[in-house]
């Protein structure tokens, strides 16, 4: 799947990434699982747009549920979420730390906008993973100069008892096999956040 480029004349160039950050949050607040096993999971982007992540309930993209917004830097109505997980480096509204059901398959699309010039770009990964109980991980979306990726990560204790993250897979913009034509729709709609 291609990022989207959106050309925008000089004045909305600032206006629009502004709204997107005053309005980003709107309406997102996620819950915590009640009961059955748990696992701690980070959220995090490195990019100064800002991303928004969805919650699916399978991998045929339904259930869309709108679970945070991330940017490394300021997104109004933004609230902290620690809950400890180590090799914390980021800025708050960059990294969100959540309780996931664990043992399930996990189904989220990420969704960054960044302003370039006189021009909007989005870019979109959508990924599987089956998070362990007990255990910490980091679902890291980044931005490199024309694309988006996704690493996730297990955050462990060494031998030498010093946190680690061990890379457990990558992702890029295209969207995979496993997933639907239903997905696929979701994937290459046309959204504002």
């Amino acid at each position: 799947m291609k990022k989207k480029i959106f050309k925008i004349t000089a004045p909305h160039s600032v206006l629009l990434p502004l709204a997107l950050i005053i309005t980003g949050c709107a309406g997102v607040s996620y819950q915590d699982p009640k009961s059955g096993p748990v696992t701690r999971v980070r959220f995090v982007t490195d990019t100064t747009g800002p991303v928004a992540v969805r919650s699916y309930a399978s991998k045929e993209c339904d259930g869309e549920y709108r679970m945070m917004d991330l940017r490394n830097g300021v997104l109004l109505g933004s609230e902290p979420r620690r809950l400890g997980i180590p090799l914390w480096n980021y800025h708050t509204n960059a990294a969100k730390e959540v309780l996931i059901r664990a043992g399930i398959p996990q189904f989220y699309m990420f969704q960054g906008v960044e302003n370039s010039r006189n021009y909007i770009k989005s870019c979109g990964i959508v990924v599987q993973q089956k998070f362990e109980e007990g255990k910490d991980y980091e679902v890291s979306y980044k931005w490199s100069r024309q694309n988006c990726k996704l690493e996730v990560y297990e955050i462990k204790t060494n031998a030498s008892g010093d946190a680690e993250k061990i890379l457990l897979q990558k992702r890029d913009n295209r969207l995979d096999s496993d997933f639907t034509q239903s997905c696929l729709a979701k994937f290459k709609q046309q959204r504002w956040f």
